[in-house]
C-alpha cells in the first residue's frame, strides 16, 4: 500500500497523487493525450482536467476505463480505483467554502512540515482568536456571523500543529513590524502570550525578523513553503497577495525559495531571542 493511503492524506493530495500516477501510466504505455482522447471521444480538455488534477470529484468508473486502456491490472488497478475514491471524499475545508478562495488548505492539512514569512500578518497557523477577528474586519468584512466562521475556519486550521499523530512541524519567520501592528493591549498580550507558547514545542520553531536588519537578503513577497512525508509528493510553494493567489511545484522555484527562506533564517533572531523578544513586548 502507498503512503498516500496508508498515512490518510488529504482528498486534495489524493487527488494530486492519482493524476500523476495516471500520467506516468500513459507515458509508460507510449500514449499521447490526442490517443486516449480519440479512444474516449473525450474532449482535449477533459483529460487536460484529469492529468492537472483539476477535476473537481474523480470518477472511479473513469479511473477504472484508464486503467483497462493503460493495461493496469491487479492490486495496481484496484489501488488507483480506491485513491480515486478517495480523492472524491469532501475535506473539511469544503465546508468553508466561503472563506477560502482556493485548494490551500487540502495541502496544508497533509503537510507534514511548513515554513513561512510573513511581513504583513503574523501566520495563520499562530492567530488567536482576538487577531483573527481583528485582521477579518480589517479586510473589509463587518458581519459579525461571517466573522465567526473566519474564526472557525482559521482555528480548524491550526489543528495541523497539535494532531495525535505526526504533528506538523512550523518554522515561522516573521517581521517585527507585524508585531509593532497590534496596538491594542487586549489583542497583543494574548497574541504574544500564544506565540510564547509555540515557541515551548519541539515541532515550533519562530524567528523574528527585527526592524533594525534594514534591506535583509531574502526580503519581498510573502510566502509559505510546504512539505510532505511521502517523498513521491512534490513540495508546495504558496505565494498570496490581496489579488490573487499561485501555487509553484516546479524544481528550479521551489529550490528559489529555500534559498529565500535559508537567508532568511540567517538574518533573523535566533530561537532563544526571538522568545526573548516577545515575552519582553508582553509586558
Amino acid at each position: 500500500m502507498s503512503e498516500i493511503q496508508a498515512v490518510g492524506y488529504s482528498p486534495t493530495i489524493k487527488k494530486r497523487a492519482l493524476s500523476r500516477k495516471l500520467v506516468a501510466a500513459r507515458k509508460q504505455v507510449g500514449l499521447t493525450t490526442t490517443q486516449v482522447c480519440k479512444e474516449f471521444k473525450w474532449s482535449p480538455t477533459k483529460l487536460n482536467y484529469i492529468e492537472k488534477a483539476k477535476w473537481i470529484e474523480p470518477n472511479s468508473d473513469v479511473v477504472a476505463d484508464l486503467c483497462e486502456l493503460y493495461g493496469i491490472e491487479g492490486q495496481d488497478r484496484e489501488a488507483l480505483i480506491q485513491l480515486a475514491r478517495g480523492a472524491g471524499e469532501r475535506g473539511w475545508w469544503t465546508r468553508y467554502n466561503d472563506v477560502f478562495r482556493n485548494e490551500y488548505p487540502g495541502f496544508e492539512t497533509s503537510a507534514s512540515a511548513v515554513m513561512t514569512y510573513q511581513n504583513m500578518f503574523l501566520p495563520g497557523l499562530l492567530q488567536v482568536e482576538e487577531y483573527i477577528e481583528e485582521v477579518t474586519r480589517a479586510a473589509g468584512i463587518e458581519d459579525p456571523a461571517e466573522i465567526k466562521r473566519h474564526v472557525a475556519a482559521r482555528l480548524e486550521r491550526q489543528k495541523i500543529l497539535s494532531r495525535t499523530e505526526s504533528p506538523a512541524r512550523l518554522h515561522a519567520i516573521i517581521d517585527e513590524n507585524t508585531i509593532l501592528r497590534i496596538k491594542d493591549p487586549g489583542i497583543r498580550v494574548p497574541q504574544l502570550r500564544h506565540l510564547v507558547t509555540a515557541t515551548e514545542h519541539s515541532n515550533m520553531e519562530i524567528q523574528i525578523l527585527p526592524v533594525d536588519a534594514g534591506l535583509y537578503p531574502g526580503a519581498g513577497g510573502v510566502f509559505t513553503y510546504l512539505r510532505f512525508a511521502d517523498p513521491a509528493e512534490r513540495d508546495i510553494v504558496f505565494l498570496e497577495t490581496t489579488v490573487d493567489d499561485r501555487m509553484l511545484e516546479e524544481k528550479d522555484e521551489l529550490q528559489r525559495y529555500m534559498v529565500r527562506f535559508g537567508q532568511l533564517r540567517e538574518v533573523a533572531l535566533d530561537r532563544e531571542a526571538s522568545r526573548a523578544y516577545l515575552m519582553e513586548r508582553i509586558e
